[in-house]
């Protein structure tokens, strides 16, 4: 696959240690730069976020942190959760109500504010959301909500929030990355099968927990092998504190005091004094 003029803008920062926030695949190319040179780089790439959902949540508050999560920048965000995992017997409660409020969200210009999900950014998106519609339709998921442009807008590249059932783990739209307003909701059982599952993806940014009890939020987060967690919030990157992923998701962390390290070459010297 060739190099784009933009790829190639971007490995001439490569003269420099640097810091890099694109796709995977535009991460690989920057290290083969790098590699030549044995020059540092920090990478922050794409992500998959898993958004899990346990029995003994506040469905109410799981649907409303999900929907803040999910539509921000109207899914073109690297932490965007894009795998939701809700447990058995709340799947229908939580997928229903996600449903019925994500009815209500207005789309427009982004720069009205009574507007909620603005256009996605390029002409290329848009047509790769299409096309992954289509795809995750074929593979045999429902659609439950959007699926098509929205009426009324004869332009811009705007598209409808669009909520999948029936999804299965190995479906594409469970391993590409949308990059947009695509909803996929999947059920689980126990504990340690969502774990698992939500684990089994070569991206490692960021993930979601809800639950009402302490000992799971912990347990979750810890077992979780991505580079942030956010339990009971839509929120996970603030300027205080470290960010940054695993896998493919890239490494070192922007945030926090722990920035500035990737950027600091540490010296030592044995001083041996005279006499």
């Amino acid at each position: 696959m060739g190099v784009s003029n933009c790829e190639k803008k971007i490995l001439a920062f490569t003269n420099n240690n640097s810091s890099i926030t694109g796709s995977s695949r535009v991460g690989k190319l920057i290290l083969k730069q790098a590699a030549d040179k044995v020059q540092r780089v920090t990478m922050e790439l794409s992500g998959h976020s898993p958004f899990i959902v346990f029995d003994d949540a506040d469905i109410k508050k799981a649907t409303d942190m999900a929907i803040t999560a999910k539509f921000r920048n109207n899914g073109q965000v690297c932490i965007s959760p894009n795998r939701f995992y809700i447990q058995e017997s709340k799947k229908d409660e939580f997928v229903n109500l996600f449903v019925e409020k994500t009815k209500k969200l207005k789309i427009g210009d982004g720069m009205d504010p009574s507007v909620q999900l603005g256009p996605l950014t390029t002409k290329k998106r848009l047509n790769e959301i299409e096309e992954l519609v289509e795809t995750t339709k074929k593979e045999g998921a429902k659609v439950l909500l959007g699926g098509k442009r929205p009426k009324g807008f004869n332009k811009g590249f705007y598209y409808e929030p669009t909520i999948f059932d029936n999804v299965k783990d190995d479906f594409t739209i469970m391993k590409v990355e949308p990059f947009g307003p695509l909803v996929p909701m999947l059920s689980f059982k126990t504990f340690d099968e969502v774990i698992e599952r939500s684990n089994n993806h070569e991206l490692g940014l960021s993930s979601y927990i809800c639950t009402n009890s302490m000992d799971k939020a912990h347990k979750a987060s810890e077992l979780m092998e991505t580079g942030t967690v956010a339990v009971n919030t839509p929120l996970v990157a603030i300027a205080e504190a470290p960010f940054g992923g695993i896998k493919q998701a890239g490494y070192g962390r922007e945030g926090g005091s722990m920035a500035i390290k990737d950027y600091l070459n540490v010296k030592y010297t044995h001083l041996g004094l005279k006499g």
